[in-house]
C-alpha cells in the first residue's frame, strides 16, 4: 500500500510540476507581452487557479518522503515511547485536517457547480479547480493515515527513499 501511495504521491507532485512549467510559460509570455505593450490577457487569473494545483498536489509527495515541518525542541527529552506517540498524534491530526479539508472543498465545489461559478475575466469555471483541490487534500489524508497505522512511523530525513 505505502508503495502504491509513493507512486500516487509521485503522479501529484508530476502534475504540481506542470502547473509550476505552465506558470512559468504563461509568466514569460506575459512579461514579454508587456513590454511591447501587449499583456497576457487574465494571465494573473489562470496564474492564481493553477497554483491550487501547484501547491496541493505537492502535498503528498512531501508526505510520502517525511517532509513536514518538525519542531523538535523537546525530542530529546522525550523517551522513544512518547516520541512515538507524538508523531501518532501529529499524523492524526494531519489526517483530520486534510479530511476536514477535503469535505470541505467537495461541498464548496459542489456549491459552485450548482451556481454556475466562474473566474471573474475568462469565464474559467471554479468546481474542477475545486475538485482538484480536494482530490489532492484526500491524498494527503490517506498519506497521513498511512503515517498513522505505520509500524514505525515516517519522520524526517530517514524517511527519503
Amino acid at each position: 500500500m505505502t508503495r502504491a501511495f509513493g507512486l500516487l504521491a509521485t503522479l501529484c507532485a508530476r502534475i504540481a510540476g506542470a502547473g509550476l512549467l505552465l506558470i512559468a510559460a504563461l509568466l514569460l509570455v506575459d512579461v514579454v507581452g508587456r513590454a511591447i505593450g501587449r499583456p497576457l490577457f487574465g494571465a494573473q487569473e489562470v496564474t492564481e487557479m493553477v497554483m491550487v494545483v501547484v501547491i496541493f498536489g505537492s502535498v503528498a509527495l512531501l508526505d510520502h518522503r517525511g517532509g513536514q515541518i518538525r519542531v523538535d525542541l523537546f525530542a530529546g527529552a522525550m523517551s522513544p515511547a512518547v516520541a512515538a506517540l507524538a508523531d501518532r498524534l501529529a499524523a492524526f491530526l494531519a489526517l483530520a485536517l486534510w479530511a476536514t479539508l477535503a469535505w470541505a472543498t467537495i461541498q464548496a465545489a459542489q456549491l459552485s457547480q450548482m451556481f454556475g461559478l466562474k473566474s471573474n475575466i475568462l469565464g474559467v469555471p471554479k468546481a474542477p479547480f475545486q475538485y482538484a483541490l480536494a482530490a489532492f487534500a484526500a491524498i494527503g489524508a490517506v498519506g497521513a493515515l498511512l503515517r498513522l497505522v505505520a509500524k514505525k512511523p515516517v519522520t524526517g530525513a530517514s524517511a527519503n527513499d
